[in-house]
């Protein structure tokens, strides 16, 4: 091998790792509670922060990560009001286009989940930990992609880690969120 083939070839491989690598999008989502179940007079929001590197993408699958806050309340009860949620997860999303105007999503998420009380209205929720399950449709708009719209629906469990699981469903909330980048 020349000297000229050897020396592209090392060049050549060292740029391969760089090409593949997009800049990470920085987002926040905002959601609003529409439909509530379990308990049935429940109101809330959230507010959940992500990140995509970018590097988990296979067609027209992409992996990225939120973490977040959930506030939510009851109305009907003197005690046992309202329960805060941190939580953070990994979402898998599926674009059903890879580009135009609007681009239209499934996504699918389990993570993990902190609950400050574990009581909420008269449902025992047993220990702090919970699982949070959640499932939406959506699209982002724009050429740069930055603003998007969906609905989503979120439950959370302990999957019977302690003796009492009541759980929370929450089968529609309203999602706005913004890329920074």
């Amino acid at each position: 091998m020349t000297g000229r083939k050897f020396y592209f070839i090392i060049v050549l491989l060292s740029l391969l790792p760089a090409l593949s690598l997009a800049a990470p999008y920085y987002g926040a989502n905002f959601s609003y509670t529409l439909i509530t179940k379990e308990p049935p007079s429940l109101h809330g929001y959230q507010l959940m922060l992500n990140y995509d590197p970018q590097r988990f993408k296979w067609r027209q699958f992409n992996v990225y990560f939120d973490g977040g806050f959930s506030h939510f309340w009851v109305t009907n009860t003197p005690y046992y009001t309202t329960l805060n949620i941190y939580s953070i997860a990994p979402v898998v999303r599926y674009t059903f286009k890879k580009r135009g105007p609007v681009l239209p999503y499934l996504e699918l998420s389990i993570g993990l989940s902190y609950l400050n009380h574990t009581r909420l209205d008269d449902r025992n929720l047993g220990i702090h930990f919970a699982f949070q399950d959640r499932a939406g449709i959506g699209a982002f708009f724009g050429a740069s992609e930055r603003l998007s719209i969906g609905v989503h629906a979120v439950h959370y469990s302990n999957a019977r880690l302690s003796a009492h699981n009541s759980g929370i469903t929450v089968p529609l909330l309203l999602d706005v969120g913004y890329r920074f980048n």
